[in-house]
């Protein structure tokens, strides 16, 4: 059962059902000693994604598309900046030992994912604050429209769509300039 507060999961035990996150009772109270203030900035700004990325819920997304995922939050140029040092490790895991490159490059493609599995919602959450920050010194007194206002505004797959194009462009630029300089 979601809670009519504020959308999270209730939880149960003998007597109430009942909200960990805002203290809502199934009988209409709410538990004693919780304040509308408690939320902090960012649980406000990222609103629903906010366990999610907190709790690093999402690990396997993260696990998946590595530095896209940054891209997918929204961070573009940090997530294409990432992928290339991505590919340098794996081509340098590569051409280490001979006898053993395969081995290594599906070790370096382990490590490298799981590096982002484990960081990429703390970079998330360190970019969110200063995102926040802006706001606050933008809007100094109504900052707390503005972080329920800019929550789940951000358009994840349009941001991965343009992380991966603008890496292809580049790719295929790069193969461009590569062929035009190996036929002189």
């Amino acid at each position: 059962m979601k809670c009519p507060r504020c959308g999270k999961e209730m939880s149960k035990d003998h007597v109430h059902t009942f909200c960990t996150h805002c203290g809502y009772l199934d009988d209409g109270k709410q538990i004693h000693g919780y304040q509308d203030t408690q939320a902090s900035d960012l649980e406000i700004y990222l609103g629903k994604d906010f366990d999610k990325i907190w709790r690093n819920e999402n690990w396997f997304t993260n696990f998946i598309l590595g530095p896209f995922y940054l891209c997918y939050r929204g961070f573009v140029l940090l997530g294409l900046f990432f992928v290339p040092l991505e590919c340098l490790f794996w081509v340098m895991m590569y051409g280490s030992f001979y006898h053993f490159r395969y081995l290594l490059l599906v070790v370096s493609i382990i490590l490298s994912r799981t590096f982002f599995m484990a960081c990429n919602n703390m970079i998330c959450i360190y970019f969110y604050k200063r995102q926040i920050a802006k706001i606050k010194k933008k809007y100094p007194s109504t900052y707390l429209e503005h972080l329920r206002k800019n929550n789940g505004h951000i358009n994840h797959y349009m941001s991965l769509f343009l992380g991966i194009l603008l890496l292809i462009l580049f790719v295929f630029t790069y193969i461009l300039i590569m062929f035009y300089l190996w036929s002189k």
